[in-house]
């Protein structure tokens, strides 16, 4: 997992009256995208078809791109590598999860392992092959009942949050920015870096393989999704919200940037083959743009100076 710490030496920055942008963001998008998420992981169960599979893993990632619980209460910090451990497991899953399928063991008892009972496990279960057995569908409904708990945990921590006591406005802007700086970290590296042979860890080794959703064919969805995530929170809404912290603080050239970054994104990857990152070098080349626009432009005309130490997690 990217670990990445973030010193920050904070200008004059005003407080406000109203809501902070990270109380409003956590209102009006996170805990929708929660409950949307909760919705779709109950319709695949009921019916897994590849359009309620595809639905789950947008809703997904929206709630995992724009993951704050983690910050607001440190209980919530590890709730994302419970359930999904994209790029962060050594171990072979799908082979593990093989043996899962073709063991006689009740399904909550062969799931022991956390990383059993995780959207990456599920996908195997559900597209390792092109028959969904009873058995599938036994353990499928494991996984998605875990995944749903953990879910209405986070939803849980998010709702707390808007009755606990207001925080320094700086303090929940820096939370909001370095998440930005750090999903974009992991699009541009983990999510496509890598796939399409840009990253430093795969320099010119393209491989599908690779991508975050390869047996069903959902890594760009689950792309753009991250995408529209982000481009959620940095529009103009009718409350109190990221743009509007960036208006006050004259910092409107850069959030434009930035959001110009994350259309020109979609619109290069709404261009390539579905799911094929061999020609996706100028995808990579415009989510490293992105991530320049928060990490170099947007943090420092907000007033924070950050140092961020990245590790790869794989």
């Amino acid at each position: 997992m990217i670990k990445k710490f973030l010193f920050l030496m904070i200008f004059s920055i005003s407080l406000f009256a109203q809501d902070s942008a990270l109380f409003n963001i956590v209102k009006n998008v996170s805990i929708p995208d929660v409950q949307t998420a909760i919705k779709d992981a109950k319709a695949l169960k009921a019916n897994y078809s590849d359009e309620n599979f595809t639905n789950f893993i947008r809703a997904w990632k929206k709630v995992e791109a724009l993951y704050f619980a983690g910050e607001i209460d440190d209980d919530y910090l590890d709730t994302p590598r419970y359930m999904d451990v994209f790029n962060n497991l050594k171990e072979d899953l799908n082979s593990q999860m093989q043996r899962v399928i073709d063991s006689n063991d009740d399904p909550k008892k062969a799931l022991f392992k956390n990383s059993f009972k995780t959207v990456n496990a599920l996908e195997y279960v559900l597209y390792s092959d092109k028959i969904i057995t009873d058995r599938k569908k036994a353990i499928a409904g494991v996984i998605i009942d875990s995944l749903v708990s953990k879910l209405e945990d986070i939803k849980g921590a998010y709702e707390e949050f808007l009755t606990s006591k207001p925080k320094d406005e700086k303090f929940d802007t820096a939370i909001v920015i370095n998440t930005l700086i750090a999903s974009t970290y992991r699009l541009k590296e983990w999510r496509i870096g890598n796939a399409s042979g840009s990253s430093s860890k795969f320099k010119n080794d393209p491989n599908n393989n690779r991508a975050e959703y390869f047996l069903s064919q959902n890594s760009f969805a689950a792309i753009d999704a991250i995408l529209d995530a982000q481009k959620e929170i940095l529009e103009d809404k009718n409350y109190y919200n990221f743009a509007s912290l960036s208006k006050k603080l004259n910092a409107q050239k850069e959030l434009k940037v930035a959001l110009d970054k994350i259309i020109e994104t979609k619109e290069k990857l709404s261009k390539l083959k579905k799911d094929d990152f061999s020609k996706a070098q100028d995808l990579f080349e415009s989510a490293r743009a992105l991530h320049n626009a928060y990490y170099l432009s947007l943090i420092d005309k907000l007033g924070l100076k950050a140092n961020v130490l990245d590790a790869d997690g794989d």
